[in-house]
This record gives C-alpha cells, structure tokens and sequence, in this order.
C-alpha cells in the first residue's frame, strides 16, 4: 500500500469520526432539478437517475426577509455554510444578519415561516459531485438538496458511516421521488471505489471545496 493511500485513509478515518456533526447552490456550475429534470451547466437533461460521486458537502441555510420574486431575484439577507451543523451562523457576507448562531435563531426555528409550520430560514445542503469516470480536469458540479430531501441525504451518509466509508469511496444514484409533486431527491448506495480510485478523486476535493464555501450567487 502506497503512502499516499495510508495518508488519504487516515484522513478518511477523521473525518468519520465527525460525520454525526455534519449530516441534519447557486452557481454557473449548479444542476438545476426543476421540473424533475436533471438539467446540467451545458444545459443536457434527462429525468434521472443520475449516478455519481459525492465529493464533499455542505450544510447551507438563507433566509430572504422579503417573498421570493422570480422576476427580480436577490441574494439572501442572511445566509450560512459549514460542514459541522454546531458551526452554522451568519456568513461573513450576509447583508442582515438574524442571530450570532443559527442555533436558536428566532428564524430557524418551526412555525417561523410566514405561512404553515416550516421555518422562515431555509435549511439545505450543498453537494459537490462528479461522473464516476471523472478525471482531474472535471470541473465538479453544485447540487442542491431541499429540506424535503435531507431525510434521505441524511441516510444515505448514515448507511455508508455504518461500513466506515465516506460518500467519496462510493457511487451514488441520484434520483427523483415518483410519487412526489415537487422534485424531492432519494440517495441509494451503489458500487464500491477501490483506494486508488479514491485517491484520485480526492484530488478533485480541494477544487470543490471552494466551489462549496462560495457565498450565493442570484437565484
């Protein structure tokens, strides 16, 4: 076994020690999931399922003080984005801050959204992934996961915890609920990476990394 291998399993070994504190975007390189379509940056779609390969991830929550209005988008008044849910506060960047720390945030509480039980802050999660077969060039891609998805994102991370694996040493199918009206993604562990896979992708991590702490974009 090669060092570098040792060394990327060593790190894959802390960060499992943590996925607990990490588990419950808008971007020119963001796959839209409207309409149940799978609509990537070079504008290709197709209905799914889609396989692929999770890089990193982060938990993203926005809060909008104002009903959101397609024909004038504006970025969240406040926003934030950590991997670890415990570090979750107000971005650096956000316009107007509503608390020190989104835990025990008056906006991010249930029953805090202007109409229904849901909250006024929006919580989801931001997915850098790839095609299995990527190579180091691949630029990754954005993708969004609703709050009516994180059930099974949430799962789906679990599952593969339970084995002592990362989402990166496995491919992901990447599908669309049947049976619900709004486009709510299910996660379903498929095949198994070799260590020398992984170390490859791992290199396309740093890339992604900062696609993923990128502040949002106009969506």
């Amino acid at each position: 076994m090669s060092q570098e291998i040792m060394n990327i399993n060593e790190r894959i070994k802390a960060e499992l020690e943590n996925v607990k504190n990490s588990t419950p975007t808008p971007s020119t390189n963001a796959i839209s999931t409207k309409g149940k379509m799978f609509t990537f940056p070079d504008g290709q779609a197709h209905p799914g399922p889609l396989n692929a390969v999770i890089l990193d991830w982060r938990n993203f929550n926005r809060y909008y003080t104002k009903a959101y209005d397609p024909q004038n988008p504006t970025p969240p008044d406040c926003f934030a984005i950590a991997k670890d849910l415990g570090e979750m506060a107000p971005h650096e960047d956000a316009s107007d801050p509503q608390s020190e720390k989104c835990q025990g945030c008056p906006m991010n509480e249930f029953g805090s959204a202007a109409t229904g039980r849901g909250k006024a802050c929006r919580n989801t999660v931001r997915l850098a992934v790839v095609p299995p077969d990527a190579d180091d060039s691949f630029e990754p891609w954005l993708l969004n996961v609703a709050p009516t998805s994180l059930k099974s994102w949430t799962s789906y991370v679990n599952q593969l915890q339970a084995v002592g694996k990362l989402p990166i040493q496995s491919v992901a199918e990447i599908a669309f609920k049947s049976d619900a009206a709004f486009p709510q993604l299910v996660f379903t562990v498929r095949d198994a990476l070799d260590e020398d896979r992984v170390m490859q992708l791992w290199n396309l991590r740093e890339k992604a990394q900062v696609q993923l702490d990128a502040p949002p974009a106009v969506d």
